[in-house]
């Protein structure tokens, strides 16, 4: 039987070694991101014969599955139906899985998550900023590159202190409480990169941090899950993104897709992440079953 508890610091060890693949490369089932993200709405984790069943509180009362995480989909549902028979919801479910779901269940209904669905990019690309498409993010990374004596660096316990200071300097008063539960939780990963399992780079011009950027190596992908820069640094952005690419490129040469996650509803991201010439939208939807 399923045994779930909440997901904390000491106990979340044991779920990364188990979670080493992503659902359509969606950021949802990537142990960094469910680590972040685990109190925002509330998270609870079990895990039965290496796979790892996720469940989140999304509303007072309200309780929601994420796709077991196991190589038999098919096999991990039997268990999740045995523990909890009748109707449920899944969340954070891709297209390319529902049909999964259709098989097995004889009521369904889908729903697109309105949040938009993770911007998925050439890695390539990325790096090295070619193309026609990509002009207008090379330029801005040009004059970043003119402008300013820079330097990009891994974070480490020596420098940890400057991007903090930088989180602290762009902390905006009266922000969202999305917004502010993930500068909590950032300040908690740069304290915790060991248990995080992040990768984590600094952007330094003229001797002070003005960007930074954490992300998780899985498979063929870089899953970006923070990502700020200074935007009084004009191209801090495109220097920060394309050179995190470029070094991931160098530890993962198999890389070849980034996930920047979504645009959260909000348009001005939204055009900030098309701008980037996506090559895939991943959706994700909530299915009731019964």
């Amino acid at each position: 039987m399923l045994d779930f508890s909440a997901v904390t610091l000491l106990n979340a060890p044991n779920l990364k070694h188990l979670l080493t693949h992503s659902y359509s490369r969606l950021c949802d089932y990537v142990y960094g991101t469910v680590l972040l993200w685990r109190d925002m709405w509330p998270l609870e984790a079990a895990v039965h014969d290496d796979m790892v069943f996720l469940r989140i509180e999304i509303s007072e009362g309200q309780t929601a599955y994420m796709l077991p995480v196991a190589e038999d989909l098919e096999h991990a549902l039997g268990i999740l139906d045995s523990f909890c028979p009748g109707g449920k919801l899944f969340i954070n479910v891709p297209y390319g899985e529902i049909e999964t779901l259709k098989q097995r269940y004889k009521k369904i209904d889908i729903e697109a998550i309105a949040s938009g669905g993770d911007y998925i990019y050439d890695a390539e690309s990325m790096a090295s900023l070619k193309g026609r498409k990509l002009h207008g993010q090379r330029n801005h990374c040009n004059y970043f590159e003119r402008t300013w004596v820079h330097s990009l660096e891994k974070v480490t316990v020596a420098n940890v202190c400057d991007v903090k200071e930088f989180i602290a300097r762009k902390a905006v008063a009266g922000s969202s409480a999305l917004f502010l539960e993930g500068n909590r939780k950032t300040l908690e990963a740069l304290d915790n990169l060991d248990v995080y399992g992040f990768s984590a780079m600094a952007l330094y011009a003229d001797g002070k941090v003005v960007g930074f950027t954490l992300g998780t190596l899985l498979g063929d992908t870089l899953y970006v899950t923070i990502e700020q820069a200074d935007r009084d640094y004009r191209g801090a952005y495109p220097k920060l993104a394309s050179g995190f690419v470029a070094e991931a490129l160098k530890v993962c040469p198999e890389l070849a897709f980034v996930n920047r996650e979504d645009d959260l509803g909000d348009e001005g991201l939204r055009r900030a992440k098309m701008s980037w010439n996506p090559c895939e939208i991943i959706e994700r939807f909530a299915v009731t079953v019964e």
